[in-house]
């Protein structure tokens, strides 16, 4: 599958930003973002070289999502469906309905030595830049 491959992915909503790797293997998806959610599902290629992604998002307690959903006491999972361009946008912007709301993403294929993160996991660490006050 053209797919296959790994991803990175940062992504938007009406209250938070955030920033994930997946993997395409086979037309399986399997991914992780820096908030600790986790992906699971299918990436099916079309004719026309548009994408069908279907993912299980599963949701760790105390985790507010970007687009404004309110963070729940329980685990729980919500599902995602999404036909996307060629490529998965190539970095363009893509909004995806997450209700309540959207959530804008960007994916953009990275070398595949980042492809432990998506199944392992990744942290973020903000450092002050040189020189700064």
């Amino acid at each position: 599958m053209s797919t296959d491959g790994t991803y990175g992915f940062v992504y938007c909503g009406a209250i938070s930003i955030g920033l994930g790797v997946f993997t395409v293997a086979n037309g399986v998806v399997r991914g992780s973002d820096y908030g600790g959610g986790r992906y699971d599902g299918a990436a099916q290629e079309n004719a026309d070289g548009t994408i069908d992604l279907t993912l299980s998002f599963e949701v760790a307690p105390g985790m507010i999502l970007v687009q404004g959903t309110a963070a729940q006491d329980i685990p729980h999972t919500r599902q995602i469906n999404a036909r996307l361009p060629r490529d998965f946008g190539d970095g363009r912007p893509q909004e995806i309905a997450s209700p309540p709301g959207t959530v804008t993403v960007m994916i953009k294929r990275i070398s595949d030595e980042f492809a432990p993160a998506a199944t392992e996991g990744l942290t973020v660490t903000m450092a002050r830049r040189r020189g700064a006050p």
